[in-house]
């Protein structure tokens, strides 16, 4: 008995993105018929709006159609029919079936009709992907080979592996929501499996959904190769060598609907070669590093850490994951007043003013939770890692970024 409700509760799941919604609409026409299927006709547009040349293929397509009217109250469109899903793809609208409501002869030459059209219609689970903006990361350009320690890299696994990294690191943040431009093929055997006619007919409502991307992340590997340091020691006056791999990564934040280059930079970045120096373990771990500092410059940049709760010397952070570790120390900074360029009247941002210092105590997938060290810090207040003198060094670029951020995606 538990397995069989289990099943079925399953199975409504299966269709619980699926809802029936109905619109009334009115058409004109010389003929009975013919004034019903404009009434369709405009049914269809409200839902979906329709453009005039998809306008007339639907209109072509509807008075193509064998509807036959079986008496004056009901008439249905059978949606599995190559008909339907012609008028599917030229207006995103699928009717479901439909009821005539009335058809009047208002003229010699004229009909009346209002009809009820029932529509299939499709939310994807979760919250609404439109809430967020909007991202695509495509494949890194790359040479062909790379060299390290006489070990040759393929330049499309690298680049391969620092996309998907990109991705994964984004997704993770929650902040975006994340487009996929690499798999189209896929979604192709989706769609013709729906438009196949073996599918169950209201299942068509899933097509048509696919979203725009706002931004695309596209970035290119300029190098990628192995740094010998010397380093000296003071008192003894012994030198020593550390060999240490390095990347330089050029990249483009671009705003689609306008092809603008939202930003552009350029980072270099410094990691330690793992223990197995194989082809396959320096692609997973380099790949992975550059994918972590550039996520994380832009995640911290436009949407910072903030204190979302206090509880006396205990506070949660609304970031977790990959980007936040225990141990880790944060500056607390409130915002101040908008400030605004006197040239260009673009903004620079906002006021900074520390206030306090916290060191993260517990990292979730979500949330961190932070102890207060220094200071009295407020809810709302925004969080900037204490970098070592190193990340100083290679972070001295980065002046500034902040304002630019800001103006790109909060303006």
């Amino acid at each position: 008995m538990k397995k069989f409700i289990v099943l079925i509760l399953f199975s409504l799941s299966l269709f619980a993105g699926i809802k029936t919604i109905s619109v009334i609409a009115q058409g004109y026409g010389t003929t009975y018929d013919e004034a019903v299927k404009n009434a369709l006709i405009n049914a269809v547009g409200q839902v979906k709006g329709i453009a005039i040349s998809a306008r007339k293929r639907l209109q072509r397509k509807i008075h193509e159609a064998h509807i036959s009217v079986n008496d004056s109250y009901k008439a249905s469109i059978k949606v599995a029919d190559r008909t339907s899903n012609s008028i599917y793809s030229s207006t995103g609208g699928f009717i479901n079936s439909y009821k005539i409501i009335y058809v009047k002869k208002i003229s010699p030459k004229e009909y009346k009709a209002k009809v009820k059209a029932y529509f299939a219609k499709y939310r994807s689970p979760g919250l609404n992907p439109r809430n967020r903006r909007s991202l695509a990361v495509l494949p890194f350009e790359y040479k062909k080979n790379y060299t390290l320690y006489g070990i040759s890299i393929n330049g499309k696994a690298l680049s391969d592996r620092i996309t998907q990294s990109i991705v994964n690191k984004i997704t993770q943040t929650r902040k975006f929501t994340v487009l996929d431009r690499q798999n189209s093929k896929y979604y192709q055997v989706e769609k013709d499996l729906l438009t196949s006619g073996d599918s169950d007919p209201v299942e068509l409502a899933r097509l048509g959904k696919r979203l725009g991307a706002d931004y695309f992340v596209i970035g290119q590997i300029l190098d990628f190769g192995v740094n010998k340091n010397i380093e000296s020691n003071y008192y003894t006056g012994e030198s020593s060598s550390k060999n240490e791999a390095y990347a330089t990564i050029a990249y483009r934040i671009l705003n689609i609907p306008t092809q603008q280059i939202k930003w552009s930079d350029t980072i270099d970045i410094e990691f330690e070669l793992p223990p197995a120096r194989r082809a396959e373990s320096i692609v997973v771990k380099a790949g992975d590093k550059i994918a972590q500092v550039l996520v994380e410059q832009i995640i911290f940049n436009i949407y910072p850490p903030k204190i979302v709760s206090i509880s006396r010397d205990r506070v949660v952070v609304n970031m977790g994951g990959n980007f936040i570790h225990t141990g880790e120390k944060y500056e607390v900074y409130k915002l101040g007043k908008r400030l605004y360029d006197p040239y260009t009247k673009e903004s620079l941002g906002r006021e900074e003013i520390k206030i306090g210092t916290v060191k993260i105590t517990k990292v979730l997938p979500k949330i961190s939770y932070a102890k207060v060290v220094e200071g009295k810090v407020r809810k709302g207040a925004i969080l900037k890692k204490i970098s070592t003198p190193k990340e100083d060094d290679s972070n001295s670029q980065n002046v500034g970024k902040e304002s630019m951020f800001d103006e790109m995606f909060h303006k």
